[in-house]
């Protein structure tokens, strides 16, 4: 490894010379690029492993993009790492696939539904530190829908939101989400990409609201490999020049209810 010290600065890299910066140092840092090409990771029988986890991992991936899209409405609440997370839980799904052979294990969601249930979008400042009192849920999968309880709101008791002048709301989504299952040579996932949404009224943060219920539906008929995943989430804005509500960064968080 080595440093830069020049005025000449670039990110990325220059032939077989990568330069990246890292973090906590403002110094450009220079590697050699090492290791095997990509023809021979593609067609080197020293190779199958790593071509069989890439596949594998690949199934993963396909999986959280399913599951991000049915979290879309409340994502941009989400902390930046929560991808890496549902990767790796993703990963821990496969495993548990003891019929498929290595490069061919399938990714079933549907058959550990459990394991979703109750995933947080935030670390440093998750949702159940916002809102202190438990949400209740009722779902019922033969009609594709849920009831979502949120418990009367009272600052510093039951809701910790500390923005002066601030307002908050709820917003509720329920999403489908396919397997990524291996079949005819390759993975491949029925198409399930239906989202509902509500949203709650603003409320400004030192106010007090009594508890409410939000009922929410998808048409039904749900194939069984298809989970539906229900999610909440608190949003915090400031009116605008205008009155508008613009949201706060990094002011509210979400998490997955349930997964059924």
């Amino acid at each position: 490894m080595a440093t830069l010290a020049s005025t000449i600065e670039f990110n990325g890299s220059i032939g077989n010379v990568t330069a990246y910066k890292r973090e906590g140092s403002d110094k450009t840092i220079l590697r050699l690029k090492t290791g095997p090409t990509k023809e021979k990771i593609q067609n080197s029988p020293g190779f199958v492993r790593t071509r069989e986890n890439n596949t594998e991992w690949g199934a993963c991936t396909a999986l959280t993009s399913g599951i991000r899209h049915a979290l879309f409405p409340v994502k941009h609440l989400g902390e930046p790492n929560f991808t890496g997370a549902l990767n790796k839980l993703g990963k821990k799904l496969q495993q548990l696939d003891l019929e498929g052979a290595r490069g061919q294990r399938s990714v079933y969601l549907s058959r550990n539904r459990h394991m979703l249930k109750g995933f947080s979008l935030n670390i440093n400042a998750p949702f159940d530190g916002i809102l202190r009192h438990p949400v209740n849920v009722q779902t019922d999968r033969e009609q594709a829908s849920a009831i979502v309880s949120i418990p009367a709101l009272i600052p510093d008791v039951s809701l910790f939101l500390h923005h002066e002048g601030a307002f908050s709301r709820f917003v509720v989504s329920l999403g489908e989400v396919s397997d990524v299952a291996f079949n005819n040579m390759e993975f491949g996932r029925i198409k399930a990409d239906r989202v509902q949404i509500i949203h709650t009224d603003w409320l400004h943060t030192e106010a007090q609201a009594e508890a409410i219920e939000i009922h929410i539906q998808l048409e039904n008929n749900i194939p069984e490999e298809v989970s539906l995943i229900l999610s909440i989430g608190v949003e915090v804005g400031i009116n605008d020049r205008f009155g508008d509500k613009e949201l706060i960064k990094r002011a509210g968080a979400a998490k997955v209810l349930e997964v059924f």
